[in-house]
């Protein structure tokens, strides 16, 4: 949750900037995104609010979202009534998660008003509602009318309702009677970090484990292991904090994992919960960074899971597709039996006469002479239904011809879309995804998006990974089809030394080899990263077939990433050995 109380707070002390600006354009990037650029003599700023239910958040942006070309109805609303308007003032109710700005203009009739933008950031109840200088709503972001909530509608025309308190005691005001009246009664089993969050306002649960244990106590103490002492320091971490933000002292930070990436934002030190940190001179900036890369990393993910449905609905559909085709081929197989039916027929004619329902004769391409009951149709003469055999095997055959190139286009088509669903699970950032995604437009998976074209990237090249091998040598490794194709094709060398996993989905790799014979070291290690970036990562002993790139080609009217090659030797590696670690961390940033 970066969007607590203090955050607010500490957010509200830098808007403060934003009184007496005057507002020149509003914006609504998103479905519930609002971008309110204001400005005064020598000073030009911009705010971001969103009441997104996952990532509601307000900060002073430098970033601001591509305007759409038609503004919504509430969007049109801000701008009627704020508009040329100038900022009064910036308030937050006691650390609620609640902001609300003021804004001078003129009203419909020309006199002076008073408007107030409210932003309530509460998780899936969060909101943009404008009001007017009656209380009166204006209108939302999100309407709510009595079929959601009885007690509070937001509607226009409607008074506006404050969220109902939650009865927390304040952290600004905090004393120890009140402090220690409302934690005696709790039981003994209560999590301590769980009481401080749901009894004190503007803490989260971060925070909260953070005073725990700067009280000397582990993040999951209970209240029935804090002693008095124990309670006193929990009670001083308390005030130290309420002092701190009451006198603004903030210190904008990003929580990092061990990878590096991003766990959370805090306006205050959380010494405890993060191991390590990226510091900010102001909290606006910090949050700014921080939801940029947390909404990439769920745009990705939202992205992959709808391209891997794409991609699995169509392997589906080629899998029943591919089972129909079989089934079909099987019966075309009968085609030879249809001609021995005619030919019989023909040679027995005399034997024959119209209305039998079958005969039995000797099948004189049998070396036995072995009887074969042939069915007849006895509305038919012997003769006519000698030529309908003939005619089921002269369909038969031409079904067969067509019928196994169909196949194999299935096939194809099904090898295909399985190097799709492998470039998907070794995708690490949205320029792969962007790029697979392109691909199933191109080809017709996906349907375009109507409307004006979007700005293409200026960096178009293909990124494909590159590593260094023990023997200094440079390893490209294409992760989708794009970069595959440039890596074989375009980025390598005749000579240099192209691998692949053998008769699975997997990477293009590329030993540069500088035109001399590359060592056994690279040779192996090129191979672990073939069978890492494959369908058969988790496997052990996998074949990796490898060829100089002269001896790759491209087939007539294949699709992307596909090819052909001969003049090929085998190495087998196990991809999940500790070399691979070791090999990974050489790649080449």
């Amino acid at each position: 949750m970066a969007m607590d109380g203090i955050t607010l707070a500490a957010v509200r002390e830098e808007m403060q900037q934003t009184i007496g600006c005057r507002i020149t354009k509003i914006y609504q990037p998103g479905k519930r995104d609002i971008v309110i650029h204001c400005r005064r003599p020598g000073t030009e700023l911009a705010v971001m609010v969103s009441a997104d239910p996952q990532n509601p958040r307000i900060f002073l942006t430098e970033q601001v979202p591509e305007n759409p070309l038609t503004p919504p109805s509430f969007c049109m609303l801000l701008r009627k009534y704020l508009e040329g308007g100038k900022i009064l003032g910036v308030d937050q109710p006691d650390l609620e998660r609640m902001l609300a700005i003021a804004v001078e203009n003129a009203d419909e009739n020309g006199k002076r008003a008073t408007y107030r933008l409210v932003a309530e950031l509460m998780g899936r109840h969060s909101n943009i509602i404008l009001l007017n200088e009656a209380g009166e709503i204006l209108d939302a972001v999100v309407r709510i009318d009595s079929r959601v909530n009885r007690y509070r509608q937001v509607v226009p025309g409607a008074l506006y309702i404050p969220p109902p308190a939650q009865g927390k005691l304040s952290l600004l005001t905090l004393d120890w009677q009140a402090f220690l009246t409302r934690m005696a009664p709790a039981s003994p089993a209560a999590s301590l970090a769980q009481l401080i969050q749901s009894n004190i306002t503007g803490i989260n649960p971060r925070v909260a484990a953070e005073l725990v244990q700067q009280a000397g106590l582990t993040a999951d103490a209970r209240w029935g292991d804090i002693d008095q002492q124990g309670l006193k320091d929990l009670y001083q971490s308390l005030k130290a904090l309420s002092e701190q933000v009451k006198s603004s002292r903030f210190s904008p930070q990003i929580g990092l994992d061990a990878d590096g990436q991003p766990i959370g934002v805090s306006a205050v030190p959380l010494v405890f919960q993060f191991q390590k940190v990226r510091g900010f001179s102001s909290v606006s900036k910090a949050l700014e960074t921080y939801y940029a890369e947390k909404l990439a990393q769920q745009e990705a993910a939202d992205l992959r899971r709808s391209l891997i449905q794409v991609v699995d609905s169509h392997l589906d559909r080629l899998a029943r597709k591919v089972r129909a085709q079989e089934r079909e081929l099987a019966a075309a197989e009968n085609a030879e039996v249809y001609r021995i039916y005619g030919e019989l027929l023909t040679a027995n004619l005399h034997r024959l006469r119209k209305g039998m329902q079958s005969v039995a004769l000797e099948n004189f391409y049998d070396a036995d002479l072995e009887k074969v009951t042939i069915p007849l149709d006895p509305r038919l003469t012997p003769s006519e239904n000698a030529q309908d055999y003939f005619r089921r095997y002269n369909k038969a055959k031409n079904a067969l011809v067509e019928g196994r190139q169909h196949y194999q286009r299935s096939l194809d088509e099904q090898k295909y879309l399985e190097q799709m669903r492998t470039s998907l699970d070794l995708a690490v950032d949205p320029s792969d995804l962007e790029d697979i995604r392109r691909e199933l437009v191109e080809e017709g998976y996906i349907r375009p998006v109507k409307g004006p074209k979007p700005k293409e990237s200026k960096e178009s090249k293909p990124r494909p990974l590159r590593f260094q091998s023990s023997d200094g040598l440079e390893i490209l490794v294409g992760r989708n089809n794009r970069q595959n194709e440039y890596v074989t094709f375009r980025a390598a060398s005749p000579d240099d030394i192209w691998l692949h996993v053998k008769d699975m989905p997997g990477s293009h790799v590329i030993i540069r080899t500088l035109g001399a014979e590359p060592p056994e070291n690279t040779l192996q290690e090129a191979a672990l990263l073939a069978a890492y970036y494959s369908k058969a990562r988790l496997g052990q002993n996998v074949a990796v077939d490898y060829t100089f790139r002269k001896h790759v080609r491209k087939p007539r009217g294949g699709k992307p990433g596909m090819v052909l090659y001969d003049h090929y030797r085998t190495l087998f590696v196990s991809p999940q050995s500790a070399g691979v670690q070791e090999l990974l961390a050489r790649q080449i940033t």
